[in-house]
Formats: structure tokens, sequence, C-alpha cells
């Protein structure tokens, strides 16, 4: 671990490294196909007061008063080849989603700097939909979750370990991507449908890092449930829970 202490920082840490990872991704939530994907990934992990960078994570700091923060949230999904997904074969291509905006926080315990933090975090995303050649505003999301994470040293090993659970919502045209069958996709067995905005289902998390020497073992596992979504009925829905794990092995320089 590389420590930095500057003027754009009172305490700031570096850890950057190079490893591999294995991913099981469902195509999308309630889709009954996955795909595996094994990369070599760079790692970089930096925490400051006003900026994290993490293995799943960016946040920024906007705002800071007491217990209460507002911070830049990101997130995406991976894109889907519908010649590879059953439900929709014959439909257009799922691009790669991105998502960015506001996230309201508020600490119960400890900050975003702290060893062992429980917090609660809103945030609110616009959506946008790329192949890296054009892009199109898919609406917007909503995944208010409560948060857990811990850290603490074993021995000469560090762990740090975070549980998550939160609800997530969506506008209709953010769903419709996903889950909507344009009347020209209409088949015998897949019939048009139109999703709407509201509930999409709920989401528990568990991630846990070791650190050993020069050396970073990480695992995580995500539980979804959308049953009771408002896209529930929604001919591309094949089952109401999915799981998403993976993991990576770390060197760290």
């Amino acid at each position: 671990m590389v420590s930095l202490v500057g003027s754009l920082a009172s305490h700031a840490e570096l850890e950057t490294g190079l490893g591999i990872s294995a991913v099981h991704v469902p195509h999308y939530l309630g889709s009954e196909d996955a795909e595996i994907y094994v990369v070599p990934v760079p790692y970089i992990r930096y925490r400051s007061e006003n900026l994290n960078i993490d293995r799943n994570f960016i946040q920024q700091k906007l705002f800071h008063r007491g217990q209460w923060s507002i911070e830049l949230s990101l997130s995406g999904a991976v894109p889907v080849d519908n010649d590879k997904s059953a439900a929709r074969e014959g439909m257009d291509d799922l691009d790669f989603i991105g998502e960015m905006g506001p996230a309201l926080q508020y600490h119960f315990r400890g900050d975003r700097l702290s060893e062992n933090a429980l917090y609660f975090s809103a945030p609110v995303r616009g959506a946008i939909s790329t192949d890296l050649t054009h892009a199109r505003y898919r609406g917007y999301t909503f995944n208010p979750r409560l948060i857990w994470r811990r850290s603490y040293q074993y021995d000469d090993m560090q762990v740090r370990s975070q549980v998550s659970s939160g609800l997530r919502f969506a506008s209709a045209h953010m769903h419709d991507y996903i889950y909507g069958v344009d009347e020209r996709f209409k088949t015998d067995e897949r019939e048009s449908y139109d999703a709407a905005s509201g509930y999409g289902g709920i989401t528990l998390s568990f991630s846990s890092s070791l650190l050993f020497d020069d050396y970073m073992l990480a695992g995580f596992i995500r539980y979804a449930n959308i049953a009771g979504a408002t896209f529930e009925d929604s001919p591309l829905v094949k089952q109401s829970s999915s799981i998403l794990f993976g993991g990576a092995w770390v060197h760290l320089f």
C-alpha cells in the first residue's frame, strides 16, 4: 500500500495491482441465460475525504454536513448478444448500460474512511445505452440500500467485507428497454409487451477481500429477486430470482 499526503487531501491512500477475474453474470434480472467473463483486470483502490475508487464503485463527494452527504454514484450493466439469449432470440441486442447520478447518504456509524461503517445510500441515476458508436438515454433508476462495511486485521492478513441490501426502482423507459417487446418482435411464444415504471426487485450482496503479502484474493455474491416487479409478467422474464457471483486474484504493486 502507498500512502499519499498532499494538498488535495489531508489523508489519502492508493493501492494498485494487476490480476485476473472470473464473473458469472445473468443477461438481465429474470433471464435464464448467463455469461461467464474471465478477463485480466487492473486494480485501483483510492480513498480520500473527497474521492473513493474501489473495484466496484467510484464515489465523488459533492456535499457533506454532519452525518449527511451527497456523492456522485456510478453503475452499469454488461451488453447482451441476443443470439445467446433464448428469450430474446431475433430481437435487438442490449447495449452496455451506464448510469450516473447523485446519491444521498446518511451514516449511522463511521464515515467514508472508517473501517467499521453502517450507512444508508439512495442513488438516483440517469441511464444511457451505448455500443461505443452511439448512445441513447434510457430513463432513470433509484436504488436505496443499507450498507455495512467492516475491515479488520487478522495476523498478517487484512480482511475487508461488505454486506448490503436494497430495493430497485426504475422509469418505464428503462424497464421497457430491457423487458419490453416491440410489435415487430412478437412471435407465437412471445407476446408484445410494454413495461411500466416502479418496483424492480430486491437485492442482497456480500463481498470480501483478503490481503496478504503482495496479493489480494476477492470474491462476491449478489442475489436478486424480482417477484412483484412491475415487469414480472414480461415474456422475457423466465425466473424470479438471479445470482451474480465472481472472484479475483490480484498481485499488488
